[in-house]
């Protein structure tokens, strides 16, 4: 009988041992299996940024002071059946908004000026993983980029990640673009330590940062309800959605414009 009992007891012993040695390859093989897609996730991205660079991307000329704006409907907005332009949400004409304000004062300094807007409101929405979007800015990056204004923010509401979010963000904007200026402008509307964060990112980066205190969450520098603006044929509208009314009017967009103008 105890013959018996040892030898359930060392088959017990063994199945046990197999299985937590089992267990222990299985974790193995587990962690290896996810530090290689972690591999193929980075190949793919750089991939994907040369891909882009030499298909469907930007062309940025040489000879030209190169300037790219990321930014959300501040920066430029798409037409809706409460907006009725493509350009920087509110302002009044498309020559007034804070991109043609820059880019007409980029022109006096620096003669022959080539420049493009991005709305990359995306990635302040997506919270669950902001970094996944970056890929998408690859079409537009390039080493023959002269400055950056990163004009971002207003529409992240979730800041769990915000900060170490906005560090990655620039950091792929340096890597990709190493010759170029990056301007980071503050908050238009303040939300909590938002502005506080993307503060703090700057400095870590060693990035330039722009605040607006004294403009931003001023209704002197919103569009406000009943304003006329213009389409792009010169027609007049009325301003009377709310969101856009929140938006820099005419006041705010030149604003602005003077503390990148300033900064540079």
């Amino acid at each position: 009988m105890k013959s018996k009992n040892l030898t359930k007891t060392v088959l017990a012993v063994v199945l046990v041992a197999a299985g937590v040695f089992a267990l222990f390859k299985i974790c193995q093989y587990e962690r290896r299996q996810n530090e290689r897609i972690d591999s193929l996730a980075e190949e793919v991205k750089l991939l994907t940024h040369k891909l882009n660079g030499l298909t469907g991307g930007v062309e940025w000329p040489e000879g030209c002071y190169n300037y790219l704006a990321i930014g959300n409907s501040i920066t430029l907005h798409e037409i809706t059946s409460f907006w009725w332009d493509v350009r920087g949400m509110a302002a009044s004409e498309t020559e007034k908004d804070y991109f043609h304000l820059v880019s007409s004062g980029l022109e006096k300094r620096f003669g022959k000026v080539f420049a493009v807007p991005y709305n990359f409101a995306t990635w302040e929405v997506q919270a669950h993983d902001r970094d996944e979007t970056l890929v998408s800015l690859d079409k537009y990056l390039s080493p023959k980029i002269d400055l950056i204004t990163v004009q971002l923010a207003e529409n992240a509401s979730n800041l769990d990640t915000y900060g170490q979010d906005f560090v990655s963000f620039l950091n792929y904007l340096k890597t990709y673009c190493p010759n170029a200026r990056i301007l980071v402008v503050g908050d238009f509307w303040i939300y909590k330590d938002r502005d506080l964060l993307k503060e703090q990112a700057c400095r870590e980066c060693g990035i330039e940062y722009l605040s607006l205190e004294g403009i931003n969450d001023d209704k002197a520098y919103q569009c406000g309800l009943g304003t006329a603006v213009l389409d792009g044929e010169g027609k007049p509208h009325i301003v009377e959605h709310e969101g856009v009314a929140a938006h820099p009017g005419d006041l705010g967009m030149e604003a602005i414009a003077n503390r990148i103008l300033e900064a540079l």
